[in-house]
Parts: C-alpha cells; sequence; structure tokens
C-alpha cells in the first residue's frame, strides 16, 4: 500500500484500530471481527517477541478488503522484519529517516511518529503524507491539533494514544484526518474471550460515529 492509498483510505475511515494480542489465533479473530465491524485498514504492533509471526500470519489470513500494517515499528530493524512479514503499511512511535527510506524503497507507507511542528514538517520532507500524532491526548488534545493546523493547514495527523470513542468527534472536527485507536476499542477482555460479536458491534458504532462527523464537517 502506497502512501498516497493509505492517507486516501485512512481519511475515508477515520478511526484506524490497532492492538497487539501474542496469541495468533485470538489476534486473527479480533482482525476478522474488525473488519466484520467495518475496519478496512487495521494496524497489529508490533510489541513482543515474535510479534512479526503473528503480523504475517494475519498478513496471510486478511480479511477479504482489508489491509493489515504493522505499529510500534521504532527503528530500521524491526520495520524490516515487519516488512519482510509482508505489512501493508509501517507506524511508528517516533519518525526515523532510515525507516523513511526503506519504506520508500519497498513502496510501502511510512507513518512517522511525532509531537512537534518541527518533527511534523520533517516527517513530511520524507515524503510521509500522513503523519501520526502522538501521545495525542497528553499534549491537549483536540486543542493541540487545532493549534498545529492553524499555522500548517496541510498537515495531515492521525492523532493517536489515549484517543476513545467518546474524543473521536472532538479531534476530526479540530482538523486531525484520523484516529489511531487502540484498548478503547480493542478491549483486550474482548480478544482474550474470543467475543468477536462485542469488538465487531463497537468497531461499526465508532465508525459510523466518525462517518456521521464527517458528513458534518463536510
Amino acid at each position: 500500500m502506497t502512501a498516497e492509498e493509505l492517507l486516501a483510505a485512512a481519511r475515508a475511515q477515520r478511526v484506524v484500530p490497532l492492538y497487539y494480542e501474542p496469541d495468533a489465533a485470538r489476534a486473527r479473530l479480533a482482525a476478522e471481527a474488525l473488519a466484520l465491524g467495518g475496519a478496512r485498514v487495521i494496524e497489529y504492533t508490533l510489541r513482543g517477541k515474535g510479534a512479526e509471526r503473528v503480523l504475517a500470519r494475519l498478513v496471510a489470513a486478511a480479511p477479504a478488503g482489508a489491509v493489515v500494517g504493522a505499529g510500534s515499528v521504532a527503528d530500521a530493524a524491526a520495520a524490516l522484519l515487519a516488512l519482510d512479514a509482508g505489512a501493508a503499511f509501517v507506524v511508528g512511535p517516533n519518525g526515523d529517516p532510515a525507516v523513511a527510506a526503506l519504506c520508500a524503497e519497498r513502496g510501502v507507507a511510512y507513518v512517522p511518529g511525532t509531537l512537534t511542528p518541527s518533527e511534523m514538517v520533517t516527517a513530511r520532507s520524507w515524503g510521509c503524507p500522513l503523519i501520526k500524532l502522538f501521545p495525542a491526548s497528553a499534549m491537549g488534545g483536540p486543542a493541540y491539533v487545532r493549534g498545529v493546523r492553524g499555522p500548517l493547514p496541510d498537515l495531515q495527523l492521525m492523532a493517536t494514544g489515549g484517543v476513545g470513542p467518546a474524543d473521536v468527534h472532538d479531534y476530526l472536527l479540530a482538523g486531525a484526518a484520523c484516529v489511531g485507536m487502540g484498548s478503547e476499542l480493542v478491549r483486550p477482555a474482548w480478544v482474550r474471550a474470543g467475543d468477536g460479536e462485542a469488538l465487531a458491534v463497537a468497531t461499526r458504532e465508532v465508525l459510523a460515529s466518525a462517518a456521521a462527523t464527517a458528513r458534518k464537517d463536510a
């Protein structure tokens, strides 16, 4: 998935679910439930040893119409593991020009993590049109997004970190291109219990709410 394709898909979906689950079967059930709820862009974070092997299985068994990318990719070594596993896109908690170069070479979208306006502009200069703001809630949430985009209105930000379903409306109205949502949506208790129905319903609801906000803001 190219950078432009990911930006378009993320802007259309408005909420990108992300999660980590070390058990491959439970991780696959979660991906299937997210897709059933309407998610077409799903982020699996590489937060544990051997997570790239789970990612490879998720990519191979991705639900029809859905793509699975890798999150928590902090350096080029981790990026290489993610890309070799078939990640459709790569997301970092930080920004790394070596990761940007590697992803560009492979033709795969990279979403670097940033905090300050200077970091955001630098990340964009690497050829990354979608930029992650992390941790969003700790920096002031929607007010920070609005403040940054005042002088830099062309920035396409994915606000991630402490974002819950009740926050989506405010982030989108503040100008975020989309939000990344972890355990507030993909609840670990649901994943451990294999409760795909609860996850699918919650996903459908949050995506519908985000779509309604997008229509009001059009």
